[in-house]
Formats: C-alpha cells, sequence, structure tokens
C-alpha cells in the first residue's frame, strides 16, 4: 500500500475515482457506459495537445498558442476541402501547416532565445488573426462525407480518433521514458546547468519539443474538425492552452520542469472531464462549473505538491 502511494500519479488517480464515483451516487445516468464513452470522445482533441503540453512544461517552459495553432490549422483543413482536395491530403496538409506553426515556435525559443512566455504570447494572437484572416470570419462547414471519419469513423470496430489517440500516447509514453531523447527533456528542465555541463543541447531538444507540439496540435485540429463538423476561427480553442496546462498540473507536472508523465497528464483530462460532464449531468447552473472546476483543480495540485514534498522528504531521510 505504501509502495502505490509514493506512485507519482497516485494522488490524481485516487482524486480522479473519488469524483467519479461522487458524481456516480448523485446521479444515476452519469454510470452509464455510454456516458463514459462520451467523456473520452469528447476529449480526444484534449489528451493529444495535452501530450505536447507536457514535454514543453517538463522543459520548464510554457506554450500559450496552441488553441490559435488548432484554429488556424482546422481553417486551412476547412479552406483545402472547400476547394475539393481529397480529405486525406487536406488533413495532412492541415498537420504540415501544425508543424509549421510549432517550428515558428521553436526557432524563436530555442535559437533566438526568447523567452517562451513571449513568443507564444505573439504567436498566439499571430496565428488567431491569421486564421480569421483566411475564412474571412465565417464559418467553415459543409465538409464532405468522407472527412467525418477522422472524428467519427471506426477502425476494427474501435473509434478512429481514439484508437489515434491511444496509439500518440503510447508512442511518447516510450519516448519520454525509454529513450535519450526523452531522458534529455527530463534533464534540461529538472537541472539546465547541469544538462549542459554533460553536452545536452538544449536548443535542439527545444526546438524537437515545440515542433513535435505542432505536430500533435495539427492531428487533434483534424479530429476536431471532423467531429464537431464545423470551425469557427475566432472562437476554436479559445481556451485550450489553459486547459491543457492545468491537466498537466492536475497530473502531477511542475511548471518549473523536470517532473511529470504523459500518464499522470491523461489522468488530469480525464479528471476534468469527469468534472464537467459530471455537474452537467447533475444539473448543476452552467454558471457554476468552471467556478467548480477551478476550485478542483486548485485541490488536485495542492494534493500533489503536498505528496512531492513528502517524497522529497523521504529521499532525504534515505541519504541521511
Amino acid at each position: 500500500m505504501k509502495r502505490l502511494l509514493n506512485v507519482h500519479e497516485a494522488p490524481i488517480i485516487i482524486f480522479t475515482i473519488a469524483v467519479f464515483l461522487l458524481f456516480s451516487v448523485i446521479s444515476p445516468d452519469f454510470f452509464q457506459l455510454d456516458n463514459i464513452k462520451l467523456i473520452l470522445d469528447q476529449n480526444i482533441s484534449m489528451f493529444i495537445v495535452a501530450i505536447g503540453m507536457t514535454m514543453v512544461i517538463l522543459l520548464g517552459g510554457m506554450d500559450l498558442s496552441v488553441g490559435s495553432v488548432l484554429a488556424v490549422t482546422a481553417t486551412s483543413v476547412g479552406l483545402f476541402l472547400g476547394q475539393g482536395i481529397h480529405p486525406w491530403i487536406a488533413a495532412l496538409m492541415g498537420i504540415g501547416i501544425g508543424v509549421l506553426c510549432g517550428m515558428v515556435n521553436g526557432y524563436f525559443i530555442a535559437v533566438r532565445k526568447i523567452p517562451d512566455i513571449i513568443v507564444t504570447l505573439a504567436t498566439m494572437y499571430i496565428f488567431r488573426g491569421i486564421a480569421v484572416g483566411i475564412s474571412g470570419g465565417t464559418w467553415m462547414t459543409n465538409f464532405p462525407e468522407g472527412f467525418r471519419f477522422f472524428g467519427q469513423g471506426q477502425l476494427l470496430g474501435i473509434s478512429f480518433p481514439l484508437l489515434i489517440a491511444v496509439v500518440l500516447i503510447a508512442v511518447f509514453v516510450y519516448l519520454l521514458k525509454f529513450t535519450r531523447s526523452g531522458r534529455k527533456i527530463y534533464a534540461i528542465g529538472g537541472n539546465g546547468s547541469a544538462a549542459k555541463l554533460a553536452g545536452i543541447s538544449a536548443a535542439k531538444s527545444k526546438f524537437m519539443v515545440y515542433v513535435l507540439t505542432g505536430l500533435l496540435v495539427g492531428i487533434a485540429s483534424v479530429i476536431f474538425a471532423s467531429k464537431v463538423g464545423s470551425v469557427q476561427a475566432s472562437t476554436a480553442g479559445n481556451s485550450l492552452s489553459f486547459e491543457v496546462m492545468a491537466a498537466v498540473l492536475i497530473g502531477g507536472g511542475s511548471i518549473f520542469g523536470g517532473v511529470g508523465t504523459v500518464a499522470g497528464t491523461m489522468l488530469g483530462v480525464l479528471f476534468m472531464g469527469i468534472i464537467k460532464n459530471g455537474l452537467i449531468i447533475s444539473k448543476v447552473s452552467p454558471f457554476w462549473v468552471d467556478a467548480t472546476t477551478g476550485f478542483l483543480i486548485i485541490l488536485a495540485i495542492v494534493i500533489n505538491t503536498l505528496q512531492r514534498i513528502r517524497q522529497n522528504k523521504g529521499k532525504e531521510g534515505d541519504l541521511i
């Protein structure tokens, strides 16, 4: 039991189960297979984007532009489809635009060494402005039937977007835990000076992380556009940056870098999805949903912080 409680993700696992059981008692409709599927389905894009944000925060950085990258990518895909381009080609072109946005962020942050908060705050407005400009401020709608597969289709009886999310989660769990590139990300975020003395290039790792984040947002934007069936450039992904950062912190990540896991972040996304869904099903006024969510986020982060303090004290005791 003690070993289980020392697992990094233990607080969010316990908290998620507790909230899940609470809503199951409050509303019988909550504990239904269809509703559980709905929670997962509604948060697919967030699961995918949060993987990238995990890597960014592990570096000790932040990316305020992911919502705007989603908007410009999804809008571009809508325009490509409107020109009669095949859905698969349009999707790949959209993902390419996401990668390009990541390269822009990575270049100024990693190469030009401009603080990430300044760069991504600027590109948040730039990318959003481009999205609104190329769309003319109108809704992107009437997507072809073939495009619906990305957000609503099934492969071997499994939801295609869910399958994509699971594959990406598995790939990046492996990348961060078992590869040299992943260990470099943790090293840079944990102690940048020591990583530099060890010969690790922070610039290369940072550039790679922002490019991969752009790639993941590009994939998420295709699923988002397909699932919703329309895109409004001025509002798409408006609060996404803050939601995925909250998910990383809830899942045990540290805003100072070097601490966090993809698994913890996924639990953080699930936790937030359960809260929103549970409050709505419990017929809580929508005006209180955000306030309640914010309170529970603070509570979860406090619990994670206390666990880290306890673990650090335990390590100090082992050294003595």
